[in-house]
């Protein structure tokens, strides 16, 4: 049977979280715009689906520990997955799944959020190399202390100005931000191309949901950098991403966190 609930405004009506609750049993309660849309299950048929079955299979162990376990790190830190679209094939989105108990009984339900990571077109395009000589928006603000911009008046528009969405959505950015930057800062010792794309195209696609054009335009470099396998460039790239990257963090922070 499906619990009563009532969703949080501004995560069921996010066109940029794909969010979703489900009841004990694990059928969807309420859904996110942005869920509905990625996965084509419409709102009236949501509940005939478990959220189980919408991850893919190799992925849904990590979840089984970590969604159960309310000491568990895991249920704090962002992750990637890969969820079912509406085309039937999975694709890969970055967040989480938590267990939580319903206010009113001890029963148990699971509640997600997460960005899609955005996908790259490289159809019959072969990747260019940067221009090492042209500084990028986001190096001329950070060399002249001008702030990186962050249009965080969209971003609650969006949400209704519901405080504890944005707060969540902060943390959600915050993690991915943090085990990026970390992989970044230590990757070009031993550089591995695919694993540097990987995490390129990861912090890209959380970028890219903060509306921060300057940020996003040198992720963008120092992903096309690594595609093109230009590694001292993308190395020199990678700094001041970085750098602008904390930055943002620090001002996501300030407006949704305090």
């Amino acid at each position: 049977m499906q619990a009563d609930r009532t969703p949080p405004e501004a995560l069921s009506d996010s066109d940029i979280l794909i969010a979703w609750e489900s009841d004990s049993d694990g059928l969807i309660a309420w859904s996110s715009p942005a869920w509905r849309r990625f996965t084509g299950i419409p709102a009236d048929q949501q509940n005939q689906h478990q959220w189980q079955t919408c991850i893919h299979p190799e992925d849904l162990t990590a979840f089984d520990t970590s969604v159960t376990d309310h000491s568990s790190q895991l249920q704090r830190m962002a992750s990637e997955f890969r969820l079912l679209h509406h085309d039937g094939t999975f694709h890969p989105v970055l967040g989480y799944v938590r267990c939580s108990l319903a206010p009113t009984s001890s029963e148990t339900s699971f509640h997600a959020a997460c960005f899609e990571i955005q996908s790259t077109s490289t159809s019959g395009v072969e990747a260019g190399t940067p221009d090492q000589n042209e500084e990028s928006p986001a190096e001329v603000a950070n060399q002249t202390g001008q702030p990186v911009e962050f249009d965080h008046q969209a971003i609650r528009d969006l949400f209704d100005n519901d405080t504890e969405s944005l707060r969540e959505l902060a943390e959600l950015f915050d993690t991915t931000c943090d085990e990026s930057l970390e992989f970044l800062a230590t990757a070009f010792t031993i550089p591995n191309q695919q694993d540097l794309f990987s995490t390129a195209h990861r912090l890209k696609g959380a970028i890219a949901n903060m509306h921060a054009p300057q940020v996003l335009e040198s992720c963008q470099r120092l992903e096309e950098a690594i595609q093109a396998n230009e590694i001292s460039t993308a190395e020199k790239i990678s700094q001041q991403v970085i750098r602008s990257v904390v930055q943002l963090q620090g001002q996501v922070k300030k407006e949704f966190t305090t």
